[in-house]
């Protein structure tokens, strides 16, 4: 008998729109801060207040991790992000990557913030507004990727195409079975 029920929600990789589009504004707010750490722009604009240090902040040491500054390696980071969410609707291994990835990317966002507070008391508002839309890119990457996390856990059986193997319909199991021309 083959299976002619849908499959399980949890198997639409489609890249969510919130997630391309948080990506996309991450991406273009560290364009700015890489011009201003290699020497292109003179002066990061910041909103008026107290609050804010950008020039300050992407000159200091911290911002140059191994003397690289710190824009061009979340340029390179965030490209990688991307593409990943790009592979992941045709790619069942990119959509795993993508979601450990999305948790490392919040990670090293929220460590930055809290540095910089920590360290200079005020925040860069471009890191800031990366740091934003990383938390975006996660909220959004996880709450539609609940079938990666389970893949992570190894709660969910997949085949080598990504489809699960087995399924419950109306609380039976079912197994997958190829379809025949």
């Amino acid at each position: 008998m083959i299976e002619t029920s849908a499959p399980p929600a949890c198997i639409d990789l489609r890249p969510n729109a919130l997630l391309i589009t948080a990506a996309s504004v991450a991406l273009l707010t560290l364009f700015p801060v890489a011009a201003h750490q290699v020497g292109v722009l003179a002066h990061l604009p910041d909103p008026p207040g107290e609050l804010f240090a950008s020039d300050r902040i992407t000159e200091s040491k911290a911002a140059h991790p191994l003397g690289i500054p710190d824009s061009l390696l979340g340029l390179g980071s965030y490209g990688i992000t991307f593409s990943l969410i790009l592979l992941a609707r045709s790619h069942p291994k990119a959509r795993r990557l993508l979601t450990l990835k999305l948790l490392g990317d919040g990670a090293v966002a929220a460590f930055n913030v809290v540095r910089q507070v920590a360290t200079f008391g005020k925040i860069c508002s471009w890191c800031t507004g990366t740091a934003l839309c990383t938390a975006v890119m996660v909220a959004a990457g996880l709450r539609s990727d609940e079938r990666s996390i389970a893949l992570i856990a190894g709660d969910c059986a997949t085949s080598p195409a990504g489809w699960p193997k087995e399924h419950r319909v109306g609380g039976e199991l079912r197994h997958r079975q190829p379809r025949t021309t």
